[in-house]
């Protein structure tokens, strides 16, 4: 009785293979079996929104800011987090209308608490609906916003402020330092108009540089103290 060795059987399968290699058929399939599916991975979303979020690094360094932008996955979890929520660390909306457009234009994530829609200065809320008027308007032409800047450097005596020539200041100029004191909210819409401001000081401009000015302190109103990040309006 002939017996077959068991190593020829294999060879016909193993030439298959070989021919149907350039082919793009893998040995599986040619043998009735299913073909593996391709493995897929998700891509990340270029539209992810973006969240203001309490710096939890603030105070730790002078060059930390008190709020910055993170993408809404990536909300840090802290001590505040785990008893209170991530939300606790979520700025409310009228630090977001100050702070501008998230990074890249990118759209605010809903977690503020409305619809925002980011412009080149704030991120504020817009209205869901605008009643048409029956009969036309006249167009009214908004003041431009008066030049603004920050305080950056306090001194005994100065302040390094960081508007320069270029917004219109001059040796002799003087400025108001005012702080934001309350949010003017529009109650139907949920707008942020602005807010009233209480003015710390004025000072004098006596020193311009290319990208700073140095202005000497004229006067405190009682009790207050100059801070770093207090608004700078040229008068």
């Amino acid at each position: 009785m002939r017996t077959s060795r068991p190593g020829r059987s294999l060879i016909p399968i193993l030439v298959a293979s070989v021919l149907v290699s350039g082919c793009g058929v893998t040995l599986k399939e040619l043998l009735g079996y299913p073909a593996d599916p391709t493995p897929t991975f998700p891509g990340r979303s270029a539209a992810r929104p973006w969240v203001l979020i309490k710096n939890p690094a603030f105070g730790s360094r002078p060059t930390e800011p008190e709020y910055i932008w993170v993408e809404e996955d990536r909300i840090p979890t802290t001590m505040g987090t785990v008893v209170r929520g991530k939300q606790s660390l979520v700025a409310p909306p009228e630090i977001v209308a100050r702070y501008g457009s998230p990074p890249g234009g990118g759209r605010v994530s809903s977690l503020h608490g409305g619809p925002y829609a980011a412009s080149s200065s704030a991120a504020v809320i817009q209205p869901a609906a605008k009643v048409e008027s029956k009969s036309p308007s006249p167009v009214l032409q908004a003041a431009p916003p008066p030049t603004r800047g920050y305080v950056v450097y306090v001194d005994t005596t100065r302040v390094v402020i960081d508007l320069t020539a270029q917004d219109g200041l001059k040796p002799g100029s003087i400025v108001s330092l005012r702080r934001p004191k309350i949010p003017i909210i529009h109650p139907v819409t949920g707008e942020f108009l602005g807010e009233l401001e209480e003015e710390v000081a004025t000072a004098k401009v006596i020193e311009l540089r290319e990208r700073f000015s140095v202005a000497e302190i004229q006067g405190t109103s009682p009790g207050a103290q100059i801070r770093v990040k207090d608004l700078v309006f040229l008068q």
